[in-house]
């Protein structure tokens, strides 16, 4: 079997810069769905400390309202 080879894609959750972004009904389905509430797991992590020093590298999309695609292409 091959390796499958894609471009590779980052999690990541940007919610101190704009928190709210999925529409109410959508995570009201998701929670009756799974069985789980938004509400509990959003003040389980209250007490979660933001790191004290962010590489400036590691924001590239904040500073410049963009990011990057990689493509790839067989040679």
């Amino acid at each position: 079997n091959r390796l499958p080879l894609v471009a590779p894609a980052l999690m990541m959750s940007p919610q101190a810069v704009s928190p709210g972004l999925v529409r109410p009904e959508l995570l009201h389905e998701r929670d009756s769905k799974y069985n789980i509430s938004s509400e509990s797991l959003k003040s389980s992590r209250v007490e979660i400390p933001e790191p004290e020093m962010i590489n400036p590298m590691a924001d590239y999309w904040k500073q410049h309202g963009k990011g990057f695609v990689i493509d790839f292409e067989e040679t």
